[in-house]
């Protein structure tokens, strides 16, 4: 990984910092612990704060930049059958999850539900954990209904929690931070393949459902006749 990184970027660790804070999954959490490493960077690496605000700052871009773009992409992809499966994969869950938020918040009143959604935004954002950074965030906010200006405050709030934790756990505990990145990947695939095999165990069940109902509609049919 180090050998790619310095290829890439050389040994300019802010500007792979940034970037690397840009990519989804990855995002802030795994960029601070990266832009201080020593064994990549050498003495170019970056002390816990500076990898911190370069790290916001990269991750803090992609917010209105997916604010703006993420409805009308989702609409135009869930309704084409070649993009319907990649829509359902990567926002799936989240759609699932706004949808159930609006439906229990029907019959409360306006003020109350937006600062339902907000705090829930935030916490989704702040908590450090993979799956739940700027990107999801973002996409999830637009789903809830939240205007743009809103999406952002949340969102980059809520990212600078989650950074502020991260830095302060890579400060105080500069040992682990290679081990910390090298978790922080491990536990991003172990999500993706988590989602992968419920994804398919779930299209089974469905296909298992359909056939017995199929079975059972046959011998009604046969019955009646």
């Amino acid at each position: 990984m180090g050998k790619i990184l310095t290829t890439i970027f050389g040994h300019n660790s802010i500007l792979a910092t940034i970037f690397t804070s840009m990519l989804p999954l990855v995002e802030l959490k795994g960029a601070i612990p990266l832009g201080m490493l020593e064994e990549i960077w050498g003495t170019a690496a970056l002390n816990p704060w500076q990898a911190f605000l370069w790290a916001l700052l990269g991750s803090s871009i992609v917010v209105p930049i997916v604010a703006l773009l993420f409805r009308p992409i989702y609409q135009w992809m869930k309704d084409k059958k070649f993009f319907k499966v990649l829509v359902d994969f990567v926002v799936g869950d989240v759609a699932k999850r706004s949808d159930t938020i609006k439906a229990e918040n029907q019959n409360k009143s306006t003020r109350h539900t937006l600062w339902l959604k907000i705090l829930t935004i935030f916490l989704f954002v702040a908590f450090p954990v993979p799956m739940t950074g700027v990107w999801t965030g973002t996409c999830f906010a637009v789903l809830l209904g939240l205007n743009f200006w809103v999406i952002c405050v949340t969102v980059i709030l809520g990212n600078v929690i989650c950074g502020i934790i991260m830095t302060t756990v890579c400060e105080v505990f500069p040992q682990i931070k290679y081990i910390l990145l090298i978790v922080f990947l491990i536990l991003i695939v172990a999500a993706l393949l988590t989602k992968v095999v419920l994804r398919v165990i779930k299209k089974h069940r469905a296909k298992k459902i359909a056939s017995v109902n199929a079975n059972e509609n046959l011998v009604e049919n046969t019955d009646a006749k």
